[in-house]
């Protein structure tokens, strides 16, 4: 429920719905095909996962940086076994 609560608080998600309400609008209204509805929704959907996935990626290098500056910086840390 916490994953469902997450996408409608993202501009990310919010966006790739209403893309995909577009496309359907699109399709009832028969500007383009069934075909081609499905390949729309396919890209909105591969960009909303690569998106989300740099965005974690990037949260996780930048989280990386931040507890290493942490434990550096830790007087009991250095040097000892």
């Amino acid at each position: 429920m916490a994953a469902l609560v997450d996408f409608w608080n993202s501009e990310r998600g919010i966006l790739a719905v209403a893309l995909v309400i577009g496309a359907t609008v699109l399709a009832v209204a028969s500007v383009i095909t069934a075909d081609q509805w499905l390949d729309y929704t396919r890209w909105i959907f591969t960009a909303y996962v690569a998106g989300k996935s740099i965005t974690g990626a990037a949260q996780v290098m930048a989280n990386a940086k931040v507890k290493a500056k942490v434990i550096e910086n830790d007087p009991g840390v250095g040097g000892r076994l």
